[in-house]
């Protein structure tokens, strides 16, 4: 889309590709849901000339009726996306800008949300963290156990994948605590509450770095 395309410019600029990690690193597009963060993030990666590599999960589900093992196949369970999860289908590119989505040494920055940029190995990946929390770190992940804490799901969905999601977009609620130097917000549908406008307006270093994108629709002002 025309507006979507333009954020993308307006943020992270024509010459994607040049760019240096201390430029991305303080550069974030915000969204209110998962599913648009995801988007753009495909749509920004497709932008780098890199070979992309796409690393697939092991889906699963917890129920205790077992009929539900019959009902909900792999290929329901490769579809859904709780937030906070890795997709079943996590395409990356080396060098890219992604986020942690779980705690593994908080005292060293390692924690939930901190962004780094990683390089792809054949059963691992190897990621440097450029938050401000602790420059420098580095993580080795390999594929683990993901569950979604909260989800409307009438069984628990376990993925094993790599515990991390490409993080040029990301949704308003996984920003808190963060601070960027270039940042565009995009209003597709209406943002869940009063707090979460509030957290995606002060995100920014300079109010003159930040752009605002809607949709025009009935829930507009509402």
């Amino acid at each position: 889309m025309m507006v979507e395309r333009n954020l993308i410019e307006a943020i992270y600029s024509e010459n994607l590709n040049d760019m240096e990690v201390e430029q991305l690193e303080k550069r974030v597009i915000l969204a209110p849901i998962n599913k648009k963060t995801l988007e753009m993030n495909r749509s920004i990666i497709a932008k780098l000339q890199d070979v992309p590599h796409t690393f697939y999960s092991s889906d699963s589900i917890i129920s205790e009726d077992q009929n539900d093992l019959q009902i909900y196949p792999p290929e329901f369970l490769h579809d859904l996306i709780p937030s906070g999860m890795p997709p079943h289908a996590l395409m990356l590119k080396k060098g890219i800008i992604v986020m942690l989505l779980r705690n593994f040494n908080p005292k060293q920055g390692l924690c939930n949300g901190a962004l780094a940029y990683q390089l792809l190995h054949e059963n691992f990946i190897s990621a440097k963290i450029v938050s401000e929390c602790n420059p420098g770190g580095v993580v080795f992940l390999t594929r683990i156990e993901l569950a979604p804490n909260d989800v409307n799901l009438p069984f628990v969905l376990k993925r094993r994948q790599f515990p991390l999601i490409p993080a040029y977009a990301m949704t308003i609620n996984k920003s808190q605590g963060q601070t960027f130097d270039q940042v565009g917000i995009y209003f597709d549908e209406p943002v869940l509450s009063h707090g979460q406008l509030c957290v995606a307006l002060s995100r920014y270093r300079n109010p003159n770095h930040i752009k605002i994108f809607t949709k025009t629709s009935e829930a507009q002002g509402k």
